[in-house]
């Protein structure tokens, strides 16, 4: 298990084959979380099994490929889910 207290970049889970992954804003942000981006663009590119937790948006291109990991997110970016074949993302 993976947990990050801030934002995270691009790739986040590129390839992901298990494990899970939770990245939130830190409990003293000012921000909400739904409103604001956490996590860069092409995440979880060609991930098969595994979870990903994310408090707030993605950005372009999120779980393009993925064929099996499970993922819940606040919203994304453009082409979100292209050729995904598996997998469930809410």
């Amino acid at each position: 298990k993976l947990e990050v207290s801030g934002d995270a970049n691009d790739y986040v889970g590129k390839g992901l084959s298990g494990g899970t992954i939770v990245v939130r804003p830190p409990q003293v942000s000012p921000l909400v979380a739904s409103e604001n981006t956490i996590i860069g663009n092409t995440v979880l590119y060609g991930a098969t099994d595994g979870y990903l937790f994310a408090a707030g948006r993605a950005g372009e291109r999120f779980a393009v490929r993925n064929s099996g990991a499970k993922v819940v997110i606040e919203g994304c970016g453009a082409c979100g889910c292209e050729y995904m074949t598996g997998g469930v993302a809410v």
